[in-house]
């Protein structure tokens, strides 16, 4: 047999009609239970409150007076390092820390932002070191060139000059280093219309950049002058006063063009004039005319005149004193004693100047007939044969 189950005897209906207990309560009890739950709670609110205010305003009033107003955190002598003319007040007047400021109140970011806005700093980078070191490193952009309308002008002393970098960007420099006097000059550009930061938007400024670029190691052909006010070629004056016109395109070509040149010309030492190395076949190039043109040669430095000799100083006689004695040599005393004059020298005869004899004639050569600056258009320069 199965064990009984466990069972209830009685219905839900019967526990519902049983009687268990009736409790009575006062409503003035129930009143006062819940007020004192609603002012607990309050009471508590109040406080939590309160404890999280007063930790604000501490910790506030701590942070104020150990962090933001502690002299230990002002920056007092940012470092600047820079590669080039930038000076120390120009940077930390771009950054806005010329006053002492608290370390955690500057935006590295902003002072990055701020000193790259300078023409002439290409990079920046800000360090922040604690408790109140603040290092700024510039790495500044290096100008090839300069940039001016005219080319009689001085670029160094000019007020519408500028410097201007690898990428076309121009800038000018309070601070000008020895080597700036040196870099070539761009001339023929509209400086008025540049500002200093801005990237040059003109073609024949750029070519004449590619060209400096190109020809940076070469040290036969230097360029001094860069014309580009014709709009549609270089004219490029260097050191030996030579004038080389290039075109825009193909400048490496050009280049080699020249090169190859230099190598024929340089065994007849000649000097060169001008050459045209847009075409790519019979190269025009004239020469400077030793007739026309002769070198400029410094007078000789004049001899030093031989000193003159000092006169001769006559030792005045001494007359002898009376008696007929002369004062005591040696120890001895001798007489004066007549001396026989000496007979009279004859006068020598004047001298008789020797005639010059009369130069021989110079014969000088016959005339050569010196080569017309024209002679090469006649039989123009072929590189290619």
């Amino acid at each position: 047999m199965k064990p009984p189950r466990n069972q209830r005897i009685s219905s839900s209906k019967q526990r519902q009609q049983q009687h268990v207990l009736d409790v009575k309560v006062r409503v003035g009890m129930v009143r006062e239970r819940r007020f004192r739950a609603v002012a607990g709670f309050i009471c508590k609110a109040v406080l939590y409150v309160s404890l999280a205010g007063g930790a604000w305003l501490g910790g506030k009033e701590a942070l104020r007076v150990w962090v933001w107003e502690n002299p230990d955190y002002f920056v007092r002598e940012p470092r600047v390092t820079t590669d080039g003319t930038l000076t120390r007040e120009q940077v930390l007047t771009a950054a806005d820390l010329l006053q002492e400021r608290n370390i955690f109140t500057i935006d590295l970011g902003k002072v990055r932002a701020a000193v790259g806005k300078l023409p002439q700093v290409e990079s920046a980078e800000v360090q922040r070191t604690l408790p109140n070191r603040i290092a700024i490193n510039i790495t500044e952009r290096r100008p090839i060139a300069w940039v001016i309308l005219r080319k009689e002008e001085d670029p160094t002393t000019s007020e519408r000059s500028f410097l201007i970098d690898a990428r076309s960007i121009v800038m000018r420099s309070r601070v000008l280093l020895p080597h700036y006097y040196h870099l070539p000059i761009i001339s023929g550009v509209e400086t008025e219309n540049l500002v200093a930061g801005e990237r040059v938007s003109n073609f024949g400024v750029r070519a004449a950049l590619e060209l400096v670029r190109l020809n940076a190691d070469s040290t036969r052909f230097q360029v001094r002058n860069i014309d580009i006010s014709k709009g549609y070629c270089l004219v490029v004056t260097d050191q030996r006063r030579a004038r080389i016109t290039f075109g825009f395109s193909d400048l490496a070509g050009q280049l080699s063009r020249l090169n190859q040149l230099l190598d024929a010309i340089e065994p007849t030492r000649r000097e060169i004039r001008t050459i045209i190395l847009i075409p790519v076949r019979n190269v025009p190039v004239t020469f400077y005319d030793p007739a026309t043109d002769p070198p400029v040669e410094e007078p000789p430095a004049p001899m030093p005149a031989a000193p003159r000799p000092a006169p001769a100083v006559s030792k005045p006689r001494v007359a002898p004193p009376a008696g007929g004695r002369t004062p005591a040599r040696n120890g001895v005393s001798t007489a004066a004693k007549a001396r026989p004059k000496a007979p009279a020298k004859k006068p020598a005869p004047p001298l008789v100047k020797a005639r010059k004899a009369a130069p021989a004639p110079v014969q000088t050569p016959p005339p050569v007939k010196a080569p017309s600056p024209v002679d090469h258009l006649k039989r123009p320069f072929n590189l290619n044969g």
